[in-house]
C-alpha cells in the first residue's frame, strides 16, 4: 500500500469519525429536550393525580348524597304505599258502612214484617193459646184478624196463609182452611206440609201429622236433606207424631235407601263394615306365618274378612246397647216437636237469607277494617257445617257408624239402622262368602326344607306327635349322615403334604428376605393344617352333631306350635264364619219379642 492510499484512509476515517461526534452531538442535544419535555409531562401528570383524587373525593361525596337520597325515596315510598294501602282499605270500610246501611234500610223496609209473623206463628201454634180459644179466653175473631193482617202485608210469604188455615181450624172453618191450606203448599210445600205436621201433632190430632208427614217426606230430595230434617227425624222415632208417622217414615227411608245408586252404596256400606274387622298382630300365630310361606297373606286376609260379622255384632252392641229397637220406646214428651217448629219458624227466606248473608259480609269487612281476604276468610269460617245440606246416605253414614258427628238422638239413629240394615246384613254374607272361598282345602307347612299338606278343617283330626316324630327321626338321620360324611381325606392330605415337601426342597433354599419369610409361614399352616385333618375328626363330628342337634330342637318345637296355631287359625275362621247367624239374630230379636 502507498503513502498516498495511508493518507487518503486517515482522512475518511477521520471524516467519519467527524460525523459520528455529530450525530452524538445531536442525540445529546435531543436528550436534553426530550428530558425536558418529560419533566413537563411529569409536572403534568401529577397535576392530573391530584385532581383525580379529588374527583374520587367529590364522587364519594356524590354517593353518598345518592344514598342518602335513596333512602329517603325509600322511605317515603313506604309512607305513601302505607298511606295508599290505609286509603284503599278506608275506601273499603266507608263503602260496606254505606252499602250495609243501605241493606239494613231494605232489610227494615221488605222484612221487618216476617219478624212480627213469625212471632204471631209461635203463639198462635203454641198449646196453651189452643186451649185458650177452646175456653174462650181469646177471642177467635181477634185471632182472624191478626192473621188476616199478616196474609195482607205478607201475601208471599208461606208462613201467612199456614196460620190462617191453624186459625180457621179454631173457627171450625174446613173451607177457608183447605183453602189457605193449599195457598201456602203453593208457596213452599215442604215447609208448609211439615208446619202443617208438627201442628198437628201438637194440637194432638196424631192422624192429621201423619198424613201430612207423608206429603212433606214425598217432596223430600234424599240427595240433598236440609239440617231441620235430623229435628223432624228425632220427633218421629222419639214417637212425638204417632206411630204412623213412624211407619210412614221407616217406608220412606228405606224407599230412599232402594233408590240410592246400589253399587256405590253396597260399596259404602261393605267398606264400613270391613274396616271394622279384627286384624292379626305381628306377634300373633308367627310359627304359622313361619312355615306357610307365600300363603300366609291369603289365609289372613281371608281370615280377617271372616271376622266381619262378629266385629260389626261388638260394634253395634257398643253403639246400640238397648239393640235395634231399643228397650221400651217410650213416648216423647213433644220437646223435638217444640224444637223442630222453632227452626221452621225462625228460618229464613232464600231472599231474606241472601240478603241476611250480604249485610253479614259487609259486616266482616268492618269488623277486619277493610282487609277484605281477612273479612273472607272469617265470614266463611262463620259459616259452620251447619249450613250445608247433607244426602241421605252421608245422615245415614253418620248415624250408625258416627254418631257423635250425626246431631241425632238414639231413637233416630236406631231408626237410621233399621233403613239400612239389609244392606248391613248383605254386606257381611258377602264378606264371609268371600272368606269361605279363600280357604284353602290344605295347607302346606315347610320345616327345615320338609313340608306336609295338611287340612284347613279344625275338626278333621291331625296326628301332630307323629309329624314331629318323623321330623325329628328325618333330621336325625340328616345329622347322622352329616358326621358320617366326616373323614380323613387322605388324597388332599398327601397333595397338601406333596405341596409342602417341594416348597421346602425346592424354593425356600433359594429366595430370602420377605420371600422366604412368606414360603416358611405357607409350610406351617400346610402342617398345621394337615394335623387338623388328621387329629381334628372326632371334634369335627362333635360340631357336626351339636349343629344337627340345635336345628332339630328348633324345627321340632316350629312344627309344634305351627301345628297348634294351625288348628287355632282354622277353628277362630270356621267359627267367625259362623256369625252371620248371631248378627241377624241380634237385628230380629227385638221384632221377636
Amino acid at each position: 500500500m502507498t503513502s498516498g492510499d495511508v493518507m487518503e484512509d486517515r482522512n475518511e476515517t477521520d471524516s467519519a469519525l467527524h460525523r459520528l461526534t455529530e450525530r452524538l452531538e445531536d442525540v445529546g442535544e435531543e436528550q436534553t429536550r426530550h428530558g425536558g419535555r418529560l419533566d413537563t409531562f411529569e409536572d403534568g401528570l401529577h397535576d392530573v393525580r391530584a385532581d383525580v383524587v379529588r374527583l374520587r373525593g367529590d364522587v364519594t361525596e356524590v354517593r353518598q348524597d345518592v344514598a342518602e337520597l335513596a333512602s329517603a325515596v325509600s322511605g317515603t315510598r313506604k309512607v305513601l304505599d302505607a298511606f295508599i294501602e290505609q286509603y284503599g282499605r278506608d275506601r273499603e270500610v266507608a263503602r260496606a258502612q254505606a252499602e250495609l246501611a243501605r241493606l239494613t234500610t231494605v232489610f227494615q223496609t221488605d222484612f221487618a214484617q216476617r219478624k212480627q209473623t213469625r212471632a204471631l206463628a209461635r203463639g198462635l201454634v203454641h198449646t196453651l193459646t189452643a186451649h185458650a180459644v177452646h175456653r174462650k179466653v181469646v177471642n177467635t175473631a181477634t185471632v182472624r184478624a191478626c192473621v188476616e193482617e199478616r196474609m195482607l202485608l205478607e201475601p208471599a210469604y208461606w208462613l201467612a196463609p199456614a196460620m190462617m188455615a191453624v186459625a180457621a181450624n179454631f173457627r171450625n172453618e174446613t173451607d177457608q182452611g183447605e183453602r189457605a191450606q193449599s195457598h201456602a203448599c203453593t208457596l213452599d210445600a215442604a215447609k208448609a206440609n211439615l208446619f202443617f205436621a208438627l201442628t198437628s201433632s201438637r194440637l194432638g190430632n196424631e192422624a192429621a201429622a201423619a198424613a201430612w208427614m207423608d206429603t212433606y217426606l214425598q217432596t223430600l230430595d234424599p240427595g240433598e236433606l236440609g239440617q231441620d230434617f235430623y229435628v223432624v227425624l228425632d220427633a218421629i222415632a222419639s214417637n212425638e207424631l204417632g206411630e204412623k208417622a213412624l211407619s210412614y217414615t221407616r217406608q220412606a227411608m228405606a224407599g230412599w235407601n232402594q233408590s240410592m245408586h246400589r253399587t256405590s252404596a253396597a260399596a259404602k256400606w261393605e267398606a264400613q263394615l270391613r274396616n271394622l274387622r279384627r286384624r292379626t298382630s305381628e306377634d300373633q300365630y308367627t310359627a304359622l306365618r313361619e312355615t306357610c310361606g307365600a300363603q300366609w297373606d291369603a289365609l289372613r286376609h281371608g281370615w280377617e274378612l271372616a271376622t266381619v260379622p262378629e266385629s260389626t255384632l261388638d260394634f253395634l252392641r257398643r253403639t246400640f246397647p238397648d239393640g235395634p229397637d231399643g228397650a221400651d220406646r217410650p213416648v216423647g214428651d213433644g220437646r223435638h216437636v217444640e224444637s223442630a217448629l222453632e227452626r221452621l219458624i225462625n228460618q229464613l227466606e232464600p231472599d231474606e237469607a241472601h240478603l241476611l248473608e250480604q249485610m253479614r259480609r259487609l259486616e266482616r269487612i268492618i269488623e277486619h277494617e277493610g282487609d277484605l281476604e281477612a273479612a273472607r276468610q272469617a265470614h266463611h269460617s262463620s259459616l259452620g257445617p251447619e249450613a250445608e245440606p247433607v244426602t241421605f246416605m252421608v245422615l245415614l253414614d253418620q248415624a250408625v257408624f258416627a254418631p257423635d258427628a250425626a246431631r241425632l238422638g238414639p231413637p233416630a239413629r236406631r231408626m237410621a239402622l233399621r233403613a239400612i240394615w239389609p244392606s248391613l246384613e248383605s254386606a257381611a254374607n258377602r264378606a264371609v262368602a268371600e272368606s269361605r272361598r279363600r280357604l284353602p282345602h290344605h295347607i302346606t307347612l315347610s320345616v327345615a326344607g320338609y313340608s306336609w299338606n295338611l287340612p284347613t278343617d279344625p275338626y278333621q283330626r291331625v296326628k301332630s306327635g307323629a309329624l314331629i316324630d318323623d321330623l325329628a327321626a328325618r333330621l336325625e338321620q340328616q345329622t347322622q349322615a352329616r358326621s358320617d360324611a366326616v373323614v380323613r381325606r387322605w388324597p388332599r392330605v398327601c397333595g397338601v403334604l406333596l405341596f409342602g415337601t417341594v416348597t421346602g426342597a425346592l424354593v425356600v433354599p433359594f429366595v430370602d428376605g420377605l420371600a422366604r419369610g412368606v414360603f416358611l409361614f405357607l409350610i406351617l399352616a400346610v402342617v398345621v393344617w394337615v394335623l387338623w385333618e388328621v387329629c381334628g375328626v372326632s371334634l369335627r363330628k362333635r360340631h357336626v352333631r351339636e349343629q344337627g342337634d340345635q336345628l332339630r330342637h328348633k324345627a321340632v318345637a316350629t312344627l309344634a306350635n305351627a301345628l297348634q296355631q294351625r288348628e287355632d287359625f282354622f277353628t277362630e275362621w270356621h267359627e267367625s264364619m259362623q256369625k252371620s247367624a248371631a248378627l241377624a239374630l241380634w237385628a230380629g230379636a227385638s221384632k221377636q219379642r
